[in-house]
C-alpha cells in the first residue's frame, strides 16, 4: 500500500500525466502520506526524473492536491512557520483557521509574505479577510499595494478603478507594475473583470 501510494507521488513529482487524478483517488491516506513526507514525519526513497525547482514545484502541486483531499488535517499538520507554499495553499482552504492564518501573514516583515497572503485572501469572502486587503492598501511595498487594489477590484470595480488610478500616479512604480495597472484599469474603464494572471 505505502509502496503503491509513494509510486503515486513521485508521479505528481515528475508531472507525470494523471497522476494528479491517482492522488486524488487516493483520497485522505494519499493526503496523509503527502504530509508526512513533505513535513518530515517519514521518509522515502521516491524515483524522480524531477530536480532542483521543478522537483520544489512538484512538491507544492502535490502538498495543494493533499490539502484539497483533507483540509482539517493539512491544518492541523502545518508548521508555526508557514511558507509561502502553504499560504499560496490557504487560499484554497475555505477554514476560519485559513483566514486567521492569511491575515497574519499579509502582516508578516518578509513581502513575499504579505503579497501571499494578499492574493490568497481574494478567494476569502469574511470580514477578518476585508480588513486585511485594506491594510494592505497602505502597504509600503507597491507590489503588495498592487495586489489588494486588485483584491478590491475584482469585489468593487468601481472602486477598483479609482484605486488604480491614484496608483498609477504613485512614483516609485517599476514599469512592469504600471504595464499591469495600465491593463487592470482598461479593463475596469471598458466595464470588464481584470483578467486573472496566467
Amino acid at each position: 500500500m505505502i509502496e503503491a501510494l509513494d509510486a503515486v507521488i513521485a508521479k505528481v513529482l515528475d508531472w507525470a500525466p494523471g497522476a494528479d487524478q491517482a492522488l486524488i483517488a487516493a483520497g485522505p491516506t494519499g493526503a496523509r502520506r503527502v504530509f508526512d513526507l513533505y513535513y518530515g514525519r517519514a521518509t522515502a526513497n521516491l524515483v524522480t526524473r524531477a530536480t532542483g525547482r521543478e522537483l520544489g514545484d512538484g512538491w507544492s502541486a502535490a502538498l495543494h492536491i493533499a490539502a484539497s483531499i483533507a483540509p482539517e488535517e493539512f491544518l492541523a499538520r502545518m508548521p508555526s512557520r508557514v511558507g509561502t507554499t502553504e499560504i499560496v495553499i490557504l487560499g484554497d482552504v475555505n477554514d476560519p483557521r485559513a483566514t486567521h492564518i492569511l491575515c497574519e501573514q499579509a502582516r508578516h516583515q518578509d513581502f513575499l509574505h504579505r503579497v501571499n497572503a494578499v492574493r490568497a485572501l481574494a478567494k476569502h469572502t469574511g470580514p477578518a479577510s476585508r480588513a486585511a486587503v485594506e491594510q494592505a492598501l497602505a502597504d509600503e511595498d507597491l507590489v503588495v499595494r498592487s495586489a489588494a487594489i486588485r483584491c478590491v477590484a475584482d469585489a468593487d470595480p468601481g472602486r477598483g478603478r479609482a484605486l488604480y488610478e491614484a496608483f498609477l500616479a504613485e512614483p516609485r512604480l517599476t514599469p512592469l507594475l504600471r504595464q499591469e495597472a495600465r491593463k487592470a484599469l482598461s479593463h475596469l474603464r471598458a466595464g470588464r473583470p481584470v483578467p486573472p494572471h496566467p
